[in-house]
């Protein structure tokens, strides 16, 4: 027999201030229910996005497998304004995913796990292979159990956990002891959804965690079942992570729609849209970087994280690049053949490339080509600007979609693959004389990430298979 749902969500004691604190499920449970059902609806994570940039480890077919079910929790929260605001969470990865979007990332720096995890990853399998053909040599085994430990200690140090009275802790300082702390711990829907709300200055009203697939190996968890947060991971945390979160003076709605200090954001990572052996097709966020840049501060890019996913590739997995502030799809590869025989076909012009863009203004015309020459201005780089005698030819074709609100949505069909070409074609006096939206270069942008271009169809032949691929990416605006 079915037991009634309990009225309470989580709670914990908090040594801090001596109290236990205590979240009931409140109102929560109703948008627990409509994520459940577009998850059913959908079966995939990444629902809110276009169909052509999900991925497989995204479907939640992952969770009727082996891998069993997993929990999945919904927090109402309320905003400085007394707005409703509502923040999903899965519990641990995701089918190898830390971070999906529109997902509350976890409480430690992706990069920094995998920095400190990859290496010892790697000599971990390694002294098991040497195990299994040493016989279970205890030596052997004593070293691989001393890493296992050593490391878990050290990525016990990675989270930081955030409370509303504005103090933060480490994992190890929270709990006191750097060993024995449960696998896991800090990874519940709870922990992450709680320290998001704290860093974004948002006040928890109610908290439901439920369980989505085929059920638990005990039997003890089934599939659209609800439970309160666990005690044996979740519960010695708690206490800390509630403390403050049923205070909310004005002092404190003023302090955090001014300050928000240190908040992330839910930002879109890149998706890898297909993958095999000799290539890697992804869809780039606006913002991020194709290739490395110069500095320690802008190592991240779609190069290094495929590198960091897939480390057979060659050192310049890439064969094009799109601008940092350009979204949408990109073709990398695995294998020094692939590299050699792609590039080719980019330098040939036998790829076919779309573009979706946002102009800022109403255009005259429904289509044509531009045919722009072009240079880089060497005393204002990186811009690129109009040049009759010693710019090169830029020709692209374009047409266009739609007018919204005195914008218009274009489509573009770059001919040729100059720097720039579609936001100086757009832009200059002697093309369209639009900037894109967000454009910080040629338009009105102030920021990364603004920018309303987006490469939406990529075609090209299979350097291996001589097979014809295409793909296709809507835009998010």
């Amino acid at each position: 027999m079915k037991q009634p749902p309990s009225t309470m969500a989580c709670h914990g004691f908090c040594t801090d201030c001596d109290t236990t604190h205590s979240l009931p499920v409140g109102n929560s449970r109703q948008h627990a229910q409509a994520l459940m059902q577009q998850l059913e609806r959908h079966e995939c994570l990444d629902f809110d996005f276009s169909p052509a940039t999900r991925h497989l480890p995204l479907s939640t077919s992952y969770l009727w497998g082996d891998a069993r079910g997993q929990m999945f929790g919904v927090l109402e929260c309320e905003d400085p304004d007394g707005n409703t605001v509502v923040l999903k969470a899965f519990s641990c990865q995701y089918d190898g995913e830390w971070l999906i979007d529109g997902w509350v990332p976890p409480l430690f720096d992706v990069d920094a796990f995998h920095q400190l995890t990859q290496p010892v990853y790697k000599e971990i399998s390694e002294l098991g292979r040497q195990i299994e053909k040493n016989s279970g040599q205890k030596e052997l085994i004593e070293k691989r159990a001393a890493l296992s430990r050593n490391l878990m200690m050290e990525i016990h140090d990675l989270y930081r956990l955030s409370n509303f009275t504005g103090e933060n802790r480490l994992l190890s300082e929270l709990l006191g002891r750097r060993q024995g702390i449960p696998a896991g711990t800090g990874d519940c829907c709870a922990p992450k959804l709680l320290n998001y709300a704290a860093l974004n200055g948002l006040k928890p009203v109610g908290l439901s965690e439920f369980y989505f697939g085929k059920e638990s190996k005990s039997g003890e968890r089934q599939h659209g079942e609800f439970y309160p947060a666990c005690e044996e991971k979740c519960q010695p945390i708690l206490g800390f992570m509630l403390c403050g979160a049923g205070e909310w003076s004005d002092g404190v709605r003023e302090q955090w729609s001014t300050e928000k200090p240190n908040a992330p954001t839910l930002q879109h990572s890149m998706v890898i849209v297909y993958h095999d052996d000799d290539i890697v097709v992804i869809c780039k966020p606006s913002g991020l970087l194709s290739v490395p840049g110069k500095g320690p501060e802008n190592q991240d890019c779609v190069a290094a994280r495929v590198k960091e996913q897939f480390p057979d590739c060659p050192d310049h997995p890439e064969v094009h690049r799109l601008d940092m502030d350009t979204s949408g799809l990109m073709v990398l590869t695995r294998t020094k053949e692939a590299h050699r025989e792609l590039s080719r076909q980019f330098h040939d012009r036998e790829t076919q490339k779309r573009y979706i863009a946002l102009l800022d203004g109403e255009l005259p015309e429904e289509s044509g080509t531009i045919k722009l020459p072009f240079r880089l201005d060497v005393d204002n780089r990186p811009m690129q600007i109009y040049d009759p005698v010693h710019g090169k030819l830029g020709i692209t074709h374009w047409r266009t979609l739609a007018l919204e609100n005195g914008k218009t949505r274009v489509e573009f069909i770059p001919i040729t693959g100059r720097t720039h070409q579609l936001r100086v074609h757009a832009a200059s006096e002697h093309g369209l004389g639009t900037p894109i939206v967000g454009d910080r270069l040629y338009g009105t942008g102030t920021a990364p990430g603004q920018l309303k271009l987006h490469a939406a169809f990529l075609s090209f032949t299979h350097p291996t298979t001589g097979k014809k691929l295409e793909f296709k990416s809507e835009p998010d605006f």
